[in-house]
């Protein structure tokens, strides 16, 4: 069977825009790992982010968050297993271990209050 010249391009605009779809999840980068300051005070807060398969330090960064403000950090862990320690100055500090699938349908969320941190992973 031969494909005609409308035959072809009806396919590849459906493939392209099938494609559209999936390269626009990826391009912009989805949120991995995000830090809510549930606190009163801004927090200074110092994210550490190794993979346990090699022991490579994926993200080390200290950051400031104000009360009731939030942090994100973009395709850090990439389907990887990985130990995340978190602290505050002057307040909490926790470590997790966490997996990230594959399909960056998983993200982990932290959040900090005066004298906790709480780790909740989550699935879009």
């Amino acid at each position: 069977m031969t494909t005609g010249r409308r035959g072809f391009m009806t396919g590849v605009s459906l493939a392209v825009v099938g494609l559209s779809g999936c390269l626009g999840v990826n391009s912009g980068g989805l949120t991995d790992i995000s830090i809510s300051n549930e606190a009163s005070t801004t927090a200074t807060v110092r994210i550490q982010v190794t993979r346990l398969s090699d022991d490579a330090q994926l993200l080390g960064e200290s950051v400031t968050i104000a009360a009731n403000a939030s942090s994100e950090y973009d395709e850090v862990v990439s389907g990887s297993q990985v130990e995340v320690h978190v602290s505050v100055r002057d307040g909490p500090e926790d470590t997790y271990e966490w997996s990230d699938g594959e399909s960056d349908a998983q993200g982990l969320h932290v959040d900090i209050t005066a004298d906790s941190i709480t780790f909740s992973p989550f699935v879009r």
